[in-house]
C-alpha cells in the first residue's frame, strides 16, 4: 500500500477506502495464510484471508499480535490484513474529525501497523493502534492539540480506565487530549447517553457553565443538574475503553 497525496484525499475522502476494499477483494494468498496458521495457534483454523478476518473478533490480541509478528518478519500481506481489520475504525475516526482527511488516517494507521512495538505493548492492540493513529494523523496535519481536558478535576481520573492506562503506557498521556465534545459525541454514538444528557454534559463540561447557569438554560434545578452529571459520568466511566477508542 502506498501513501496518497493529501489534496486528493481532502477532496475525495472516501475514495481511498473504496480503493482499499477493491484491492482487498482481489488479494488471495492461501499459501501465506497456511504458513501463518502453522506458526500461530490463534490463526490455526484459518485457510484464507477471509478466515483470518473472521478470527480476529474472537481473540483480537492473539490474532492481531500474530499478524503483527508476521509483519515484523517482512510480510506486507500480514500488515495489509491488519489494516483491513482496522479500516472501519479508521473511517469512524476520520468521520469525527473535521480537520484531518480519511487518507491521512489511513496513512497514519499503515505507519503505526508497520512500526507497532508488539513486545512492549502486547495487549489492547486494536485500541493502541487507534490511539496511535489519531495522534499521528493530527500531528502530521498540524492539528493543535492544546485543548481543555474533560471532565476537569478528579472526575477525569475516574473516567480513565486504570487498567488500560497501566497496560498501554504512554497512552495515559493521550487521555488528557480528549475534549468534552469528542467524549459526548462518542457516548451518543455508543448510546450510553441520550440527547438530553448530551446537552447537559455539553453545557457543564463543554461550555463550562456552573450548575446554576446550566439549570437556567435547561429549565431545571441546580441539584438536578449535579445529580444527572454524576449519573452520566459514572456511566461513561464504566465504558471508558470504548469511549477512548472513538473519542
Amino acid at each position: 500500500m502506498t501513501r496518497r497525496g493529501g489534496e486528493q484525499g481532502a477532496h475525495r475522502p472516501d475514495r481511498i477506502v473504496a480503493d482499499l476494499n477493491t484491492e482487498w477483494g482481489a488479494l488471495a494468498d492461501a499459501g501465506e495464510v497456511v504458513g501463518w496458521a502453522s506458526r500461530h495457534r490463534a490463526l490455526g483454523a484459518c485457510h484464507d484471508l477471509a478466515g483470518v478476518l473472521a478470527a480476529i473478533p474472537a481473540d483480537p490480541d492473539a490474532t492481531l499480535g500474530a499478524l503483527l509478528r508476521e509483519s515484523e518478519a517482512g510480510s506486507a500481506l500480514a500488515a495489509r490484513t491488519v489494516l483491513q481489520a482496522m479500516l472501519g475504525k479508521v473511517v469512524l475516526m476520520a468521520r469525527h474529525d473535521s480537520t484531518v482527511g480519511t487518507d491521512a488516517y489511513v496513512a497514519a494507521m499503515w505507519e503505526r501497523i508497520r512500526t507497532y512495538p508488539l513486545d512492549r505493548r502486547p495487549v489492547h492492540i486494536a485500541g493502541n493502534l487507534a490511539l496511535d493513529t489519531r495522534k499521528l494523523a493530527r500531528r502530521e496535519s498540524g492539528w493543535d492539540l492544546r485543548v481543555t481536558p474533560w471532565p476537569p478535576g478528579t472526575a477525569f481520573t475516574e473516567l480513565a480506565d486504570r487498567e488500560r492506562v497501566r497496560n498501554e503506557g504512554d497512552h495515559g498521556q493521550d487521555t488528557s487530549l480528549v475534549t468534552a465534545g469528542e467524549v459526548i459525541r462518542a457516548a451518543l454514538q455508543l448510546e450510553l447517553i441520550d440527547a438530553a444528557a448530551g446537552e447537559l454534559l455539553g453545557a457543564v463540561y463543554g461550555d463550562g457553565l456552573s450548575s446554576r447557569e446550566t439549570s437556567r438554560r435547561l429549565l431545571t434545578t441546580p441539584q438536578a443538574v449535579r445529580q444527572r452529571c454524576r449519573v452520566a459520568v459514572r456511566r461513561l466511566a464504566d465504558h471508558s475503553l470504548e469511549l477512548a477508542s472513538l473519542a
